[in-house]
């Protein structure tokens, strides 16, 4: 096995994928349409598309969107394109393409990899491919129209909602920013002042305390991953250097995004999620302009 494939970073490479999946076992999940997937793919990867309802989010009590499946609905995925857990412990990489058209502005990496994590899989087996399957193309690597045969394997997993918290924790934790908690908004900064309404929030701003993190700091204008050095400044930018860290957006995809940024590729260990964010924040509470 080439010495390179001992080296995994949160974010692989095409270069990367295409060199070692041969040699480790990798199960690769395209998240793109299923017409997407039908005209072309990476060799063996298996189709489960991101979708406001599919086997990584579902509505919520309230009409919430994207909201987290259930986990044994992803556990019953899971096993049927060969993921195994935990011994084996199958390492997953997530290969996105360019954005559900109803919701493009949720890239669903971050999405998937929190739902991953919730259904028990450990953080240090799930991956993104840098890039997405865009990344994989504009290498000339190869790709396929030919479907891979899952090998069912056994799936065994404790539901992890250790880094989810609800709207009643968000209400405690507001203005404590001298405690060293903070709560970051990843949507665009006019929404955030309240410019612009999005559909599913009924009051326009943000929740009250939060500072502006606009998610397209993540992504390059290529669609891959910006480097470490830059997101680092980012995330010190909105001082989640230390404390806790709360991130929250519309109704979800953002501020997984910025988990999966923060926890695994910056590697801060104090970020928590909330779920509803403003979809669910408005039903109840009001927003700060």
């Amino acid at each position: 096995m080439p010495l390179a494939c001992l080296l995994f970073i949160p974010t692989l490479s095409p270069w990367w994928l295409n060199k070692c999946k041969p040699h480790l076992d990798l199960a690769v999940i395209d998240l793109c349409s299923a017409v997407e997937y039908a005209e072309s793919h990476i060799p063996g990867s298996f189709s489960l598309p991101f979708e406001p309802i599919s086997a990584w989010s579902q509505m919520g009590p309230g009409d919430l969107l994207l909201e987290m499946s259930p986990s044994p609905n992803i556990f019953a995925t899971l096993t049927s394109i060969s993921v195994s857990n935990p011994n084996p412990a199958t390492k997953i990489v997530l290969v996105n393409g360019v954005g559900v058209p109803a919701f493009p502005q949720v890239p669903p990496p971050g999405g998937v990899a929190t739902a991953l994590k919730h259904a028990g899989i450990a953080e240090g087996c799930i991956y993104a491919l840098d890039g997405g399957f865009p990344g994989w193309t504009r290498n000339n690597l190869p790709t396929t129209t030919t479907l891979p045969t899952p090998v069912p394997r056994t799936y065994t997993a404790t539901e992890d909602r250790s880094f989810l918290v609800n709207i009643s924790y968000v209400a405690a934790n507001l203005d404590k920013k001298d405690q060293g908690i903070f709560l970051a908004d990843g949507r665009e900064e006019t929404v955030y002042n309240g410019s612009v309404l999005e559909e599913w929030a009924l009051k326009p701003g943000h929740i009250p305390s939060a500072v502006s993190l606009p998610a397209r700091h993540i992504w390059a204008a290529n669609g891959s991953w910006r480097r470490f050095l830059e997101l680092l400044a980012v995330g010190y930018g909105a001082s989640c250097s230390s404390g806790r860290l709360i991130v929250c957006c519309g109704v979800g995809g953002y501020a997984s995004s910025w988990y999966f940024v923060l926890t695994r590729i910056l590697g801060f260990d104090n970020v928590v999620m909330y779920d509803g964010s403003a979809q669910e924040w408005s039903q109840y509470c009001d927003m700060e302009l």
